[in-house]
């Protein structure tokens, strides 16, 4: 059954492999700020969360190995199946243990732990046994551990990866694209707490009946200064990092301007480190996000208070139009060097010709919409600025006027003038008869 399971994936995995796009790059916009060069990395993306937009990719659907971003999806699956019960308490077995390879915590067997504890451990220190006992207290066993997992990255819509393992370690045929994983970074940053964890320098585990209290560091160095100084960035407030050799250094990353209320997600695969000991998972990261934060913001492209036409007004003693304006502001999140001034236009309609006073302030009177390029921004409705009466003087003359232009009226003058002519026709005739009648008697 594995030999059969693993020829399928492999199949797929070269599928992939013949299809995946080479590199895919964001617009080169001369308007933009030159996007940071990335440098020693497989793949990468950058994403703005508020306006669901992917700002930048390189290589996005490249196939690559994902090393310890799977553990976002093994804490996907355990929060799904443990939600509101994450106090569950888990008994550590042997059998657990004995899968565990690589970066551990060191729990025992018979140890009593929580979901909750083992979500904070394997996020925030990417510990491989307690990702393990997560696998085991959800599913029974790793391989339907792994078959949950695969089953939600396919409902996610993470169709280019495939797991083997609920760790991150390496295995030929456990592959993803930089497009998968910031599709399941997306979903993963929707769970309440998730982010929470994995914004934590460092955790400390309760003690338990078989060890005292644990003092856990975030392996994630843009969060915790405690496995290196080098990459700590202030705006970061969560996911993961990590690394095999041969899948490279991988980081997933979300950073947040809480004042201005924009937050991105930077993920980065396939990174390598160099002689100097750099880590270009870090490097990358951290210079996408930062050019996020300064290449866009929101701008307001149309104010309540811009004045759009005017409209005549019929049927007022003390004013002949009304100015209209924009019923609400419209803000668009765009790069900022757009000019607004030069780039931004505005098309708008009115719903008729002119307004019959009385109008009333606020009434809506047609509308705007505001474009860059051939991109719609917004629309909103065009209303009137003020208040105008109505001269009852003139609207007795205009209903009048209009009477004389009703059916009614028109084909009451033409039965008149029919009636009168058929009336002068008839007396003409009759006069006519009575002089004949008067000459016969001659």
């Amino acid at each position: 059954m594995k030999f059969k399971i693993r020829i399928t994936a492999l199949i797929i995995v070269v599928l992939q492999i013949l299809l995946s796009a080479v590199t895919v790059s964001a617009d080169d916009t001369d308007s933009l700020p030159p996007v940071p060069p990335l440098e020693k990395c497989k793949a990468a993306y950058l994403y703005n969360f508020e306006n669901d937009t992917a700002l930048f990719e390189y290589n996005p659907t490249e196939i690559v190995y994902p090393a310890s971003t799977v553990k976002l999806m093994t804490a996907i699956v355990a929060f799904d199946y443990f939600e509101g019960a994450l106090d569950t308490e888990i008994t550590v077995t042997r059998e657990m243990l004995g899968e565990v390879a690589g970066n551990k915590i060191g729990f025992y067997d018979g140890e009593i732990v929580t979901v909750r504890q083992m979500l904070n451990c394997m996020l925030v220190n990417s510990a491989n046994d307690a990702a393990i006992i997560l696998a085991h207290a959800t599913a029974g066993d790793t391989a339907s551990f792994v078959r949950m997992m695969n089953e939600k990255a396919a409902w996610i819509g993470a169709y280019n990866t495939y797991y083997m393992n609920p760790t991150g370690l390496h295995d030929d045929l456990m592959v993803t694209t930089a497009a998968d994983t910031a599709l399941i970074a997306k979903y993963a940053y929707n769970i309440p707490e998730f982010i929470d964890i994995t914004a934590t320098s460092k955790y400390v585990m309760d003690a338990t009946n078989k060890s005292d209290y644990r003092s856990i560091y975030n392996r994630n160095c843009l969060i915790s200064k405690f496995y290196s100084v080098d990459y700590y960035y202030s705006d970061a407030i969560g996911m993961n990092a990590g690394a095999t050799t041969q899948g490279g250094y991988t980081l997933c990353a979300v950073a947040e301007d809480e004042e201005r209320g924009l937050t991105y997600l930077a993920v980065v695969l396939g990174a390598e480190k160099d002689e100097d000991g750099k880590l270009y998972s870090y490097i990358n990261g951290t210079n996408m996000l930062k050019w996020a934060f300064e290449a866009y913001d929101y701008a307001q492209v149309l104010s309540s208070s811009k004045i759009i036409c005017e409209l005549p007004v019929t049927l007022s003693s003390t004013l002949d139009y009304v100015t209209l304006v924009p019923q609400n502001d419209i803000t668009v999140y765009l790069p900022k060097s757009i000019d607004l001034q030069k780039d931004i236009r505005y098309s708008y309609n009115t719903y008729s010709d002119s307004l019959e006073a009385p109008v009333e302030a606020g009434a809506i009177a047609g509308s705007i919409t505001v474009l860059y390029g051939d991109e719609i921004l917004g629309s909103c409705p065009l209303i009137t600025t003020s208040s105008i009466t109505r001269s009852e003087f003139l609207h007795f003359l205009e209903g009048i006027k209009q009477f004389t232009k009703s059916r009614f009226f028109i084909s009451t003058i033409i039965a008149i003038v029919v009636l009168s002519v058929a009336y002068v026709l008839i007396q003409a005739r009759r006069r006519e008869q009575k002089l004949r009648r008067m000459s016969g008697r001659r």
